[in-house]
């Protein structure tokens, strides 16, 4: 198990080495109560993008996301975080948020609706697990952002009601909708969806 010391960096980020492939952003329940099975099922998330040699983009966050987070960076992977906050102390003392998840953040101040939007647009693939309010506006970001879009189906929270949300209210911005129950396959499909779409233009930062 190798470990990792957290580089603070801010907005401009010049020392984060590039992915080899789409960076896949994990997205989910920063403030619900984790369930053993809960827990198991966003390490493997994490595990999945580090053992495919990705890079993980999170909002630097708790919960599911930071369970996640840690299962990459335990599997050697890269864990790109950002905050809602404006240094590391507001981070630590204000928002409450851990810094063991992450192997680079930036720190945006945007607050947590900043902080989605730049999350979202620094990945070409999220992956959704569990979820609350925000994380229903991360997957309508990434709809109209036109991702490579996938959901947990048996990870509860929003991602147990997307299937249904994506069936009454489809919005085609040229991504790709995917449902899994398990991770790797999950990621796997995913990645053969994001290969198949015209290639795009890609302002994202360290793209």
């Amino acid at each position: 198990m190798r470990s990792r010391s957290v580089k603070l960096v801010r907005i401009v980020m010049l020392n984060v080495p590039p992915s080899p492939g789409p960076r896949v952003g994990i997205f989910g329940g920063a403030f619900l109560r984790v369930s053993n099975a809960g827990g198991a099922l966003a390490k493997s998330v994490g595990e999945a993008i580090a053992n495919r040699g990705l890079i993980a983009v999170t909002g630097a966050t708790s919960g599911l996301p930071h369970l996640a987070s840690r299962g990459a960076i335990e599997a050697g992977g890269i864990v790109l975080g950002i905050s809602p906050a404006r240094n590391t102390k507001e981070h630590v003392e204000v928002y409450k948020k851990p810094l063991d998840g992450c192997t680079y953040i930036i720190f945006t101040g945007q607050g947590y609706t900043g902080r989605n939007y730049l999350t979202v647009r620094n990945c070409q693939l999220g992956i959704f697990l569990g979820g609350e309010a925000g994380t229903l506006e991360e997957y309508c970001v990434g709809v109209y952002e036109g991702l490579v879009l996938g959901a947990l189906t048996n990870s509860g929270g929003v991602s147990e009601l997307l299937p249904e949300i994506v069936k009454r209210f489809h919005t085609s911005h040229g991504g790709a909708f995917i449902f899994g129950t398990e991770a790797g396959k999950l990621l796997d499909e995913m990645l053969v969806a994001y290969r198949s779409l015209p290639e795009k233009t890609d302002y994202r930062i360290g793209g």
